[in-house]
């Protein structure tokens, strides 16, 4: 499997450093949108990082499965979990899931389409892993609907706090998202843009095909 080395380097303090360049009050509101997300029984989450929202996820599942690419941030993921009983972690590679066709009835996935390359070729798979009906829940930062004043300042310290972007950042919009997911056999049955100053995407949807 391919290793991950852009985000690994920030595996120690990922949660205070996303907390710095979205803010606050907007990591709040969006943590308080994931809590609401209620009965996702077994559940599978693409790019746990080091564990932000595993912990919000992990009171509304039976069972949490979260993964990454990046051997750092799963280990550092194991140490901060380990106290959750229904929470395992483990690396996995969204372009190649090593998961049972059908065998989960959630997937989520945070902050992670828009970092990698052609995020369209992740999505079948997530198709194959999730049960008739199941959920897909996605949570993406984006530009769409910022101020410029926003963007300059959020783009300040994002350039303090990571440096140079990963070559594969790019900027999503809800409805191209949206219009992707309907192509892969999906049914959109909630999309918003979260936040006040800082944005991003949320969407559910439902697998049909």
């Amino acid at each position: 499997m391919q290793k991950e080395t852009y985000w690994s380097r920030f595996a120690s303090d990922f949660e205070e450093r996303n907390k710095y360049v979205v803010g606050k009050k907007d990591m709040h509101l969006i943590l308080n949108k994931i809590s609401e997300q209620k009965n996702l029984k077994n559940t599978l989450e693409l790019g746990c990082g080091n564990g932000t929202y595993s912990k919000v996820l992990a009171s509304n599942t039976d069972n949490l499965l979260a993964t990454d690419l990046s051997d750092k941030m799963v280990e550092a993921s194991k140490a901060r979990l380990k106290s959750f009983s229904n929470i395992e972690v483990e690396k996995a590679n969204c372009f190649d899931l090593q998961y049972d066709n059908n065998s989960f009835d959630t997937v989520f996935m945070a902050n992670l389409l828009h970092i990698i390359p052609e995020p369209e070729k992740a999505i079948p798979q997530i198709n194959k892993v999730l049960k008739k009906d199941g959920k897909l829940i996605i949570l993406s930062f984006t530009a769409e609907g910022m101020k410029l004043i926003n963007k300059l300042r959020m783009f300040y310290r994002y350039l303090k706090t990571y440096g140079k972007p990963s070559p594969h950042a790019q900027t999503l919009y809800l409805e191209n998202v949206e219009n992707m997911l309907i192509e892969k056999g999906f049914e959109i049955k909630g999309s918003e843009l979260l936040g006040k100053r800082m944005k991003a995407i949320f969407i559910i949807a439902v697998k049909r095909t």
